[in-house]
């Protein structure tokens, strides 16, 4: 069998420096958001523009990874999700499992905790649930909700991103496999 040129070992492994970068690339964000979720439990309230900025660049991993996961689906054949659930072992499912429980705790709890707040005339005010109205509450009662509403509204985001990194992953790990096994002659 010939042997790949210098030439093309390098540009396959500048191909996987590249990869490598994005992988890290994008999981900035993500680490971004679960730290904004760590120090409000605490009840520590990060900037706003951090939340937006770290919410905003986990939905454009989660677009990453669907644009990698629909390039993958051209190339091989075969979807991603159908590759992915076909090969899932115990531990990523208990993972994704512990996530998933923890994101439904976290936005039922959060919202509840936190309601729908605003500032009108320099007074703070909370709705009431089943009438839709809003009631006059205390500053100091308006920043405990504070944390709450943004663990609430930044854990969509972040589920997106983890989505999408692990869609990313997946398909260039599969890549990688497909290659190696049409170098080896192998069927894929």
């Amino acid at each position: 069998s010939p042997q790949p040129s210098a030439a093309g070992r390098a540009s396959r492994a500048a191909a996987g420096n590249v990869r490598r970068t994005m992988k890290y690339l994008m999981m900035l964000p993500i680490l971004g958001l679960v730290s904004i979720h760590v120090v409000t439990w605490f009840g520590i309230l990060p900037p706003s523009y951090m939340s937006f900025s770290m919410s905003f660049a986990c939905v454009l991993v989660f677009l990453a990874g669907l644009i990698s996961a629909k390039t993958y689906a051209s190339r091989s054949g075969i979807s991603l999700g159908e590759k992915i659930l076909g090969s899932i072992s115990f531990k990523p499912f208990l993972y994704g499992l512990v996530l998933a429980a923890y994101f439904c705790f976290n936005f039922f709890y959060s919202a509840s905790t936190g309601g729908n707040t605003k500032i009108e005339n320099g007074k703070y005010f909370a709705m009431r649930e089943p009438t839709k109205e809003y009631y006059e509450i205390t500053e100091s009662e308006y920043d405990e909700r504070q944390p709450h509403q943004v663990r609430a509204m930044t854990g969509h985001p972040l589920i997106f991103g983890i989505v999408g990194f692990v869609m990313f992953c997946a398909s260039r790990s599969s890549n990688k496999s497909s290659k190696r096994d049409a170098e080896s002659g192998a069927p894929s």
